[in-house]
């Protein structure tokens, strides 16, 4: 007994001293991730104060922040798959939001938002199969200006459900609307404007457009759709991203 005693004795005593090789400790993987970037305007001046805010799928904030003296903002958040990026000040009143869409927060990841007074929502993307080589992009684009007046037409807003259309989305044309696919630019080459039901008895616009396939390669596990828009009657710009899973080969 005295033996087995000593022996333990021997083992602890050496274990504590580092005699053996400490265990290799497993690595505890990293569970939160950070947004970051700079919100500016389209002439590239930082905006101070604007508020940005990380919404999951039922539009409910999961993160918010302010933009400092310098446009930049930072988001520490779980990693997730996140319904939308958002950035604005004075909203309704002197600009519309930003939108990024389907966010993947797997990883660190830069977003800059600019915003002016027009607004890409609803930002969406597909390839057709069996179709011309191309991206269908669908949007629903609201301008400030347009607004304003559909409400003023309405007798205010609380008006605008008795009316047929809510007319807010600017007139487009294809010189109006640039499409970035992963950083390249891509022609567009088709612009349809389409009216939807918005309610049971109510309809407003949306676009869908056709552009190119980009010619550079394809890189990493997301494609990044940027459409940038501008009204030539009213002067007001605007700006969404969407992110899109790229297919995988086989």
């Amino acid at each position: 007994m005295k033996e087995t005693s000593g022996i333990f004795m021997i083992l602890l005593l050496t274990s504590a001293t580092g005699f053996f090789p400490a265990l290799p400790q497993k690595r505890e993987e990293t569970r939160t991730v950070k947004i970051f970037g700079r919100v500016t305007d389209f002439k590239g001046q930082a905006i101070e104060g604007a508020t940005v805010e990380l919404k999951d799928s039922r539009f409910s904030d999961v993160a918010r922040t302010n933009s400092g003296p310098d446009g930049r903002y930072f988001l520490v958040i779980p990693k997730g798959h996140y319904m939308a990026l958002t950035a604005v000040k004075g909203y309704q009143v002197r600009s519309l939001e930003y939108w990024a869409w389907n966010v993947p927060a797997d990883r660190d990841i830069e977003i800059d938002p600019r915003f002016d007074r027009l607004e890409v929502y609803a930002l969406n993307a597909w390839r057709p199969q069996g179709a011309y080589p191309s991206y269908q992009i669908y949007f629903r684009p609201m301008s400030l200006a347009k607004t304003a007046a559909t409400v003023m037409k309405a007798g205010g807003m609380e008006g605008l459900n008795k009316l047929p259309l809510i007319d807010i989305s600017p007139d487009l044309e294809a010189g109006d609307i640039e499409v970035n696919v992963d950083g390249e630019r891509v022609d567009v080459l088709r612009v349809n404007k389409v009216r939807e039901a918005s309610g049971p008895a109510q309809d407003m616009f949306a676009y869908l457009i056709q552009v190119s396939l980009p010619k550079a390669a394809a890189v990493g596990d997301w494609i990044v759709f940027d459409v940038i828009l501008s009204d030539r009657d009213t002067g007001e710009k605007g700006e969404g991203r969407l992110y899109f899973p790229r297919p995988q080969s086989r």
